[in-house]
Parts: C-alpha cells; sequence; structure tokens
C-alpha cells in the first residue's frame, strides 16, 4: 500500500520567493554590516558629545578662572613675592590662557589685556634687586621651586612665539603692538641670567644651568622656535611685495625684530657645548633650524634691517651650526 504522500508546507507565505544560498549569505552579510555600522556612529558620535562636553566646561571653567584672576591682580596693591607670582599669577594665567587661546591658536581681545598685565608684573619682578621678590630666583631655591620654574618659563616661551606668529604688520592679526613687545622682551630676559639682577655670585653656576636649560628647549624640536621666527620673518616687507602700510612703528619692528633674531641665536652662544653633555638634539635642531627654517626665507636678507645681518652670518654662529651638524653625521656613521 502507497505511504501518505507528506505535504511541504511554506512558513513564508505563498507570495514569496525561493532564495538562494548565495544570495542569503550576501543579505545576511550586508545586514552584519549596517549593524556594525550602526554600533560605529553611535559610539563615534557618543565620543564626539563627550570630547564636546569637555571643551565647553574647560572654556567655562577657564572663562570663570580668568575672571578671578583679573579681579585678584586688580586688588593686590602690595609686589608680589615670586612663590605669589608662581602660584597666583603664573599659575591660573597659564590654565586659562593655554586653553583659550593657544589651543584655538588665535588670541582673542580679551586675553590681550591678561597677558599685557602678567607680562609686566613678571618683567618688574626680574629686575627686582630682592631675591624674594625676583620670579628667577626660583632657580637658586629648592629642586621643587627650580622644577617649577623651568615648567612655567617654558610655557611663557611657548606663550610669546604664540603671539609672535600671529603679529602682522599689515593685518595687524595681535590687535596691540605694545603686547608683541612685551612678549619678545620677557623672551629675551628669561634666556639671559645676566638680566636677573638678584643672582649673587655665589649662584651663577645655578642661575647658568637653569638657563641653559630653557636655551636648549628653545632649541628643542618641541618649542618650534624656528618655525615661529620664519613665519614672522615671512610677513616682513621684501622688495618684491606690495606697497602696503605698516601698522606698528619702525623703532618697535626693529626691536621686535632684533629680539626674534636673538632667541634663534641663543642655542650658539653656550660656550661649553660638547656632544658627550646635556642637550645634544637640542643643539642638532637648532642648527638644521636655523639653516633650513631661516636662511631658506625668500629674500631673507632683504627683509631685515642691515644691522641686524652681521650677527646672522658672523663666524661663531655659522660655525657652530656646521660643526655640530658634521659632528651628529659622524656618530650617525
Amino acid at each position: 500500500m502507497d505511504e501518505p504522500r507528506k505535504l511541504q508546507v511554506s512558513l513564508r507565505g505563498a507570495s514569496a520567493k525561493e532564495i538562494s544560498r548565495d544570495a542569503l549569505l550576501a543579505r545576511v552579510s550586508q545586514e552584519r554590516e549596517l549593524r556594525n555600522y550602526t554600533r560605529r556612529a553611535t559610539a563615534a558620535a557618543l565620543f564626539i558629545q563627550r570630547v564636546w562636553r569637555r571643551h565647553s566646561a574647560v572654556k567655562a571653567v577657564s572663562l570663570q578662572l580668568q575672571q578671578q584672576w583679573l579681579s585678584e591682580m586688580n586688588q593686590h596693591a602690595s609686589p608680589w613675592d615670586k612663590m605669589q607670582i608662581s602660584s597666583i599669577v603664573l599659575r591660573p594665567f597659564i590654565f586659562f590662557i593655554s586653553c583659550l587661546s593657544i589651543r584655538n591658536q588665535k588670541i582673542q581681545a580679551r586675553d590681550v589685556d591678561c597677558m599685557k598685565l602678567c607680562f609686566r608684573v613678571v618683567l618688574e619682578s626680574i629686575n627686582s634687586t630682592d631675591p624674594n621678590e625676583n620670579f628667577c630666583s626660583m632657580v637658586i631655591g629648592t629642586m621643587e621651586e627650580r622644577k617649577i620654574w623651568i615648567y612655567q618659563s617654558k610655557k611663557l616661551i611657548l606663550l610669546c612665539l604664540h603671539i609672535l606668529v600671529e603679529f602682522d604688520y599689515y593685518g595687524r592679526a595681535v590687535p596691540d603692538i605694545v603686547l608683541l613687545s612685551l612678549a619678545m622682551r620677557l623672551a629675551v630676559v628669561l634666556t639671559d641670567q645676566k638680566g636677573w639682577k638678584s643672582i649673587m655670585d655665589q649662584d651663577i653656576q645655578d642661575a647658568d644651568t637653569a638657563m641653559k636649560n630653557l636655551i636648549w628647549f628653545i632649541g628643542s624640536k618641541e618649542s618650534g622656535t624656528y618655525n615661529s621666527i620664519r613665519r614672522y620673518v615671512s610677513k616682513l616687507e621684501s622688495p618684491i611685495s606690495t606697497q602696503r602700510t605698516p601698522s606698528a612703528p619702525t623703532d618697535d619692528r626693529f626691536l621686535i625684530t632684533a629680539s626674534a633674531l636673538t632667541l634663534a641665536l641663543r642655542p650658539f652662544h653656550i660656550t661649553d657645548f660638547n656632544v658627550n653633555g646635556g642637550g645634544v638634539r637640542e643643539v642638532q635642531y637648532a642648527a638644521e633650524g636655523y639653516f633650513t627654517s631661516l636662511l631658506t626665507i625668500p629674500w631673507f636678507p632683504h627683509r631685515l634691517p642691515s644691522v641686524l645681518l652681521p650677527a646672522l652670518k658672523h663666524k661663531l654662529v655659522l660655525s657652530s651650526c656646521l660643526r655640530t651638524l658634521l659632528v651628529m653625521a659622524d656618530l650617525k656613521r
């Protein structure tokens, strides 16, 4: 007797079409990719929101700290001592200026007055003969004070270079020539221990060591000194430039340009440098930066006051650069 025929029932419905194995695998793979994309998009959106919330929170805190700092500075009548300058003046100033200006690569109008006020306080301190009031006296203090001084001085140098880059004699990206003058004056004084008037003869060695550490930082890649000076010099008028009227007086332009070039030449004035001591990489990078970033500027000599040219081609500078590059080339062999 014949067995009853089994009925095949399709659960897909009468209108569903048969699908091949390859098509089914392709559809499953596509759905998997869609789920992965959705998951990544959600994670990216959450990350962007988290970063933006952090940025907004840091900006709000920075603005609040800036207002508190201005209030504290305006209410302070007596002279600042060195620890007050470090903790009350520079510590909050470096924080909110880094968040509001340096990270945004733009100097806001609200920050200009803060910078000028801070620079004046530090410069007045460095000109003081009282060791308790001179900010640079921290280099002969405790080890912690020396670390704080070098850290804050590096931050000030970076800020001064940032102001130098942003300034344009014709477009006036920085709205105040006084700010740039103060910034370059501060950078030069910080890197010259002869200007630290409170340093006694018995402390010259410690001061000299701290100064060299700061100068090595200027010559390092981290500071970006030579790229910053290149961008500044490239904005100066050259013989082939169009006729434009500079917004800064000639005297200010000369002093600022001279200060910028002084910073560029600082690493080559360390007379006791040797390949076995500290600052080897920094001096090497300074030599490379001097050649590649400054001497390659189009019409470089014509952009500068003629009185500054002998310093740039002095044998001390050129011989130091060439000697450093030759020594480093021999060490790599």
